[in-house]
């Protein structure tokens, strides 16, 4: 399979017309068709839904499609790679969870800066299986986990700073008397929590023997958009202290669990890549950083 081919592909997929990708390739028509039907001979599937109309994926198509730019993206950043200059240049890429525990990430990274201007930091932001998805395609780097995740294939560094677990609510709502939120205060109420908390029971243990009362009318992947469901009162949300700050006329406030719960911060990167010098650079400063804390 070519590589050539596969930029082709990308090409007329985001022209939506392969007629529209040959100008832009300054190919003709033809040439490119032969080149797609080709390449769908080779892997023994269509690409491509025929029509008069902009051009369509079928779902094999798509799946090709997406694993295309990967390769590509892979492919552009090794040659990136390979024409640096001796000095520390190219980019780190980091696939991260939201915390305030990333805070020391965060310095180690500015000391990266001040010792390597020319290394560039590009932040993916997500949860577990996006992380995961990022390390595994070798486009990443580093990845961040938060809270309770399944690290055995990766080598680990576990941040010393913890973030705390507490229940985004109105505050005129039902805890509006108090300062903390104990598993028995949510018995019987509508509960939203993340996909991949929910996904991995991380509250089980803190709501035992309560937990098959625990009522869970929704998950979410983006915190801001649960908040906006907490203020609407669709229901309570189990948010960690850092990532979202209640505007003060909100009608929203944090309180914090009790006993406290607290997640964990893991800094993992891949046992199979060897890592460029920029990112061992920055895994020292990273290490640094958590020896003064």
């Amino acid at each position: 399979m070519d590589i050539r081919v596969l930029r082709y592909f990308i090409a007329a997929v985001e022209a939506e017309s392969i007629t529209a990708a040959a100008e832009r390739l300054h190919l003709t028509q033809p040439t490119l068709s032969r080149q797609f039907m080709t390449l769908e001979q080779e892997l023994g599937h269509k690409l491509f839904v025929r029509s008069n109309r902009k051009l369509r994926l079928t779902p094999k198509g798509q799946v090709f499609y997406e694993r295309a730019r990967d390769i590509v993206e892979l492919c552009n950043r090794t040659k990136r790679e390979m024409l640096e200059e001796d000095e520390l240049a190219g980019e780190i890429r980091i696939a991260a969870g939201e915390s305030v525990a990333l805070k020391t990430l965060a310095r180690a990274i500015k000391r990266l800066q001040l010792a390597a201007p020319k290394v560039r930091c590009d932040i993916v932001s997500g949860a577990e299986a996006t992380v995961k998805a990022e390390l595994n395609s070798g486009l990443t780097d580093i990845g961040v986990f938060i809270g309770t995740a399944e690290t055995t294939e990766y080598y680990t560094l576990k941040l010393k700073t913890k973030d705390a677990w507490g229940v985004l609510t109105q505050i005129d709502g039902p805890f509006a008397d108090k300062d903390k939120v104990e598993a028995k205060d949510l018995i019987g109420k509508p509960i939203l929590c993340s996909s991949q908390s929910y996904e991995r029971n991380e509250f089980a243990g803190w709501l035992q023997p309560l937990s098959k009362d625990f009522h869970v009318v929704g998950t979410f992947n983006l915190l801001y958009n649960a908040y906006l469901l907490a203020q609407a009162g669709v229901g309570h949300v189990l948010a960690l202290k850092s990532v979202i700050n209640p505007e003060p006329d909100s009608g929203v406030i944090w309180l914090p669990l009790y006993p406290k719960l607290e997640a964990e911060i893991i800094v993992a990167w891949n046992k199979n890549r060897q890592l460029a010098k920029p990112v061992e650079m920055l895994l020292s400063f990273l290490r640094q950083e958590e020896s003064l804390l």
